[in-house]
């Protein structure tokens, strides 16, 4: 796993050096690290990879968290992430609190109550602009850093989503 200026008090899985908030999460023992990512890379994927991780840069301190499937980007928990990248495209994602509309996005799903995974393709790092930026921010800051406040379970039986 490779590290960005280390957040503090995260726990390190002994089996496979995963950072997560607590001991005993869930997460899979797959073992990957970013240079076997870097190293199936091409220079548009390269480029794709680095503007991404620049936004997510700009928010604050950061983990990288390679795995099989996906390079997740953590604060205090995961936020964000890249689940496809090569050549001609990137897939890429961020979590926030309610369902955000934009025509940009590919899909925005519901994972767990509350936890709403909106996924991006691009083609082109230009395509990573202000916009992008913004959400990664909020997702940043809601999602990553524990800031939105927490559904309680009178809220989620009416259906209502956490406010900021």
């Amino acid at each position: 796993m490779a590290v960005k200026s280390k957040p503090a008090a995260l726990w390190t899985c002994p089996k496979c050096g995963v950072k997560l908030l607590t001991r005993n999460l869930w997460h899979s023992y797959g073992v990957a690290t970013l240079d076997d990512w870097k190293a199936r890379m091409g220079p548009r994927a390269q480029a794709l990879y680095s503007r991404f991780e620049e936004l997510i840069a700009a928010c604050g301190e950061y983990h990288v968290a390679p795995a099989k499937t996906r390079i997740a980007f953590l604060a205090l928990i995961r936020f964000a992430s890249i689940t496809r990248l090569n050549e001609s495209e990137m897939v890429c994602g961020f979590a926030m609190p309610k369902p955000l509309k934009s025509k940009r996005f590919a899909k925005v799903e519901e994972v767990v109550p509350g936890w709403f995974v909106h996924s991006i393709r691009v083609a082109h790092p230009a395509e990573l602009d202000a916009e992008v930026q913004g959400w990664i921010r909020e997702s940043y800051r809601l999602m990553g850093m524990r800031r939105r406040r927490p559904l309680t379970s009178r809220r989620r039986s009416r259906g209502l989503t956490p406010q900021r």
